[in-house]
């Protein structure tokens, strides 16, 4: 006769909350998990460079705003990736001078910069997305570096154009501005496209808008030119959303019940675990929700210069 499943659970759960070696284990991936906050981030844009074709992580713009979200597919997805590109491409200054693109993701905005016939180097600190880049587009340089880590010295005045697309969130604001202030050429222009805070409180996620408004001009930064494109990225909320509520949320409320139903005794000890799980997956619903991002944050696309 063999031993009760559930018994054996409960060994394992408690070996691995105790046995000193198995602790030693969750110490240093607490430790690593302290040291990379961004990794949590990284594997989810990873996941969504495999739903989505051309190596694009950002959410893309749509030019028709009011898209129901039914109505979005992911090829609607893709265009409208590629569509906000090209908004990036209108942008360029100086089109002889090299350009960095900062953040550059699974690298479709390196191959569509070097397919126009750019000088462009890419910068990301991700190894996954770095070994990507090097894979499918051989020959566009990449710096394996954190852009407030990166070689400021060599890079000196390098970049007629530096952009960051969806990137600048996750930086220091304290040493961006620093970085960009050595590495930017003469007469060079910065693009920002990304979203920005407007509300206090709440999620954090994103700059608050005023105190970058704030920095640039302590740091001797001027926006040149700026363009509100919140609506337009709406509709990548909106679908996204959509996929959370009718099909994420719904999934894990099934997969909870069917362990409650077939593994009573398992259930019984996750049940905190799940629950916090569920909770999680409610907050991170609550943040693609295009009414309260609509309400909290604008999209900006812009365009900087040294004043």
């Amino acid at each position: 006769m063999g031993r009760p499943k559930g018994s054996w659970i409960f060994r394992q759960i408690v070996g691995r909350a105790l046995l000193p070696h198995h602790v030693a284990r969750w110490i240093r991936r607490l430790r690593r998990q302290r040291r990379v906050p961004t990794e949590h981030a990284d594997a989810q844009l990873s996941l969504y460079s495999r739903m989505l074709p051309g190596d694009f992580l950002h959410y893309g713009y749509f030019d028709e705003p009011d898209t129901p979200a039914e109505e979005i597919s992911f090829g609607a997805l893709y265009r409208a990736q590629h569509r906000y590109a090209e908004l990036l491409l209108d942008l360029i200054g100086n089109p002889d001078a090299p350009i960095l693109d900062v953040g550059s993701g699974m690298g479709g905005m390196l191959g569509l910069l070097a397919a126009a016939g750019h000088d462009v180097t890419g910068l990301t600190p991700d190894r996954t997305q770095v070994e990507h880049i090097r894979r499918a587009y051989p020959g566009i340089p990449v710096l394996a570096s954190r852009f407030e880590d990166m070689p400021v010295r060599e890079n000196e005045g390098r970049f007629g154009t530096v952009i960051h697309a969806e990137s600048i969130q996750y930086q220091d604001p304290r040493q961006v501005l620093p970085v960009m202030s050595r590495i930017l050429a003469p007469g060079g222009t910065w693009i920002v496209a990304d979203y920005f805070r407007i509300a206090t409180g709440g999620e954090r996620s994103g700059w608050q808008l005023d105190d970058f408004r704030h920095r640039l001009a302590n740091a001797g930064f001027e926006v040149a030119t700026e363009r509100d494109i919140t609506a337009g990225v709406l509709p990548t909320l909106a679908f996204a959303h959509l996929l959370a509520t009718r099909l994420g949320l719904p999934a894990l409320d099934f997969a909870r019940g069917k362990l409650g139903a077939k593994a009573p005794a398992l259930h019984y000890v996750l049940e905190t675990v799940i629950e916090r799980a569920r909770d999680a997956a409610l907050r991170g619903t609550a943040v693609i929700d295009p009414a309260v991002f609509k309400e909290t944050k604008r999209y900006l696309l812009m365009t900087i210069r040294r004043s």
